[in-house]
């Protein structure tokens, strides 16, 4: 059954930039960074999350880094037009793959080829009326495991 699901979702990715309508019409702008709310997040303890996200017309560049309780931090990044191609994930020193589509106002991007603990991860990303606070709901694919809901507040606001 896990194989179906992966499969499906490699076959689809990179149709859904055309099904969905409009694409980047009125799209919301995400570029800022963001330090997540642990009280209102379902993260493990002790660690602190920054996104750095530009997104200038139409491409993302993304950028994660999480700090452990120990201090340890990992790395990911991609910059990627939205609605485009694949794109190449370093994902703390992995390489996987990302495609970026909008559905209404939230911005998916679906992650392919990752570790085989996370190997394919839908990410939905949120942003508030105010535009300060972004909400990322990450529906862990393959392997199948529950879906996680990160609420991030937009630093220097």
């Amino acid at each position: 059954m896990r194989c179906s699901h992966v499969a499906l979702a490699v076959l689809a990715a990179p149709f859904l930039p055309f099904l969905v309508l409009p694409a980047n019409a009125g799209a919301p702008n995400f570029s800022g960074t963001w330090q997540l709310d642990a009280a209102k997040s379902q993260a493990d303890q002790g660690q602190a999350i920054t996104l750095t996200i530009q997104n200038p017309s139409g491409k993302l560049n993304f950028e994660r880094i999480v700090r452990d309780k120990d201090g340890k931090e990992l790395k990911s990044q991609f910059s990627c037009e939205i609605g485009g191609n694949q794109c190449d994930f370093e994902e703390n020193g992995h390489k996987a793959k990302v495609s970026l589509w909008f559905n209404g106002p939230a911005l998916q991007i679906l992650k392919t080829d990752g570790p085989k603990e996370d190997a394919v991860t839908q990410w939905s990303l949120q942003l508030s009326a105010d535009g300060n606070t972004l909400t990322v709901e990450f529906d862990h694919i393959d392997p199948t495991d529950k879906k996680q809901t990160l609420v991030f507040d937009k630093k220097g606001t």
